[in-house]
């Protein structure tokens, strides 16, 4: 008896593995727009390389559609939602990087389609879903990236003890700058840290902004996406920058990025870590380990650095006690 039923148990899996072999690959579609200096390419290639490693390799289990939008403001919003039509009901999974994910969620939310937001800020995070901490139970999750106003206020007194006026430097076209706009207006005076915050629209022109910076005395400023891109222009000012950095650079680029601006200190994600995360967490779905309305939120990876070269340049002492606060020290 036991001999007839492993034979008809081999002769199933014979028949099943024509199925197995010949299965079709699984759907990754990413959407992402063009934040520089790489448009979110770190996101990507840390999440196909940690796929390949679980044993998705491209081309065999797993095929990626990449789309990339026309912008990195709101002219890009019919470019997410002509992707998410076109691939929500073909998809095995779709990855939403940065503020397009909020977008894409007013049509994956009536899908069963899993949607990642690889990453989105934390502010972000908690417009799309209730708790960070607990299983969605929805198709949605991800990997949140935590830009603490606070934080970089905390960080700026650190190195600069006497600071009283800092500026941050925003665009109000950019969804991205609005929210982090939003956390710093809800601080409280406490989280405050003895500083004035003067907000700067960089929507009224980068002259206007540095015309700004002159006359209400700012001492520091920071931003987030709109700065970035006007840093160049911004560098004028001769101020120092602290502030938190949504860059899609591999970490071994920080010390060179950091050294060629302003930037005394700062807040850094490794986009390349969120990618990874994001890859387990769909190998996870793929292989019925778990599924999306199980799979909790992760955090990404933060990095508080001060960088001691452009220090010298403004004549800025940094404390023993900044430098003992953060997580690198560039030399």
């Amino acid at each position: 008896m036991f001999r007839r039923l492993s034979l008809l148990l081999l002769v199933c899996l014979c028949l099943l593995a024509p199925c197995v072999l010949h299965a079709e690959p699984k759907t990754v579609v990413f959407i992402r727009y063009r934040i520089a200096p790489s448009y979110w390419a770190t996101v990507v290639n840390g999440f196909k390389e940690t796929m390949a490693s679980l044993g998705f390799k491209e081309g065999e289990q797993v095929r990626y559609v990449d789309i990339l939008t026309r912008s990195a403001d709101k002219s890009s919003v019919p470019d997410v939602m002509d992707a998410v039509a076109e691939w929500q009901d073909k998809a095995d999974m779709i990855v939403t990087c940065g503020w397009v994910s909020i977008y894409a969620r007013s049509k994956l939310k009536e899908t069963s389609t899993p949607q990642l937001f690889v990453p989105v800020l934390k502010s972000a995070a908690l417009q799309m879903l209730p708790s960070l901490t607990r299983a969605p139970q929805t198709n949605l999750s991800g990997v949140y990236v935590m830009f603490p106003p606070e934080k970089v206020l905390r960080l700026a007194h650190l190195v600069l003890p006497n600071l009283k006026r800092y500026a941050y430097v925003y665009d109000s076209r950019i969804p991205a700058d609005q929210i982090f706009k939003l956390a710093y207006d809800n601080l409280s005076p406490d989280e405050r840290h003895g500083i004035t915050i003067h907000f700067l629209d960089l929507a009224l022109g980068v002259d206007s902004v540095l015309a700004t910076l002159r006359d209400k005395k700012i001492e520091a400023f920071g931003g987030i996406v709109g700065s970035f891109k006007k840093s160049k222009e911004l560098a004028a000012s001769g101020l120092p920058v602290i502030s938190a950095f949504a860059l899609d650079i591999e970490a071994e680029d920080l010390d060179r990025y950091a050294k060629e601006g302003n930037i005394v200190a700062g807040l850094y994600n490794p986009f390349r870590y969120c990618g990874a995360q994001a890859a387990e967490m769909t190998a996870d779905i793929f292989s019925g380990v778990t599924s999306i309305e199980q799979t909790v939120p992760r955090p990404a990876k933060q990095i508080a650095f001060v960088n001691l070269q452009a220090a010298a340049k403004f004549n800025i002492y940094i404390p023993v006690s900044a430098l003992e606060a953060v997580d690198m020290v560039l030399k």
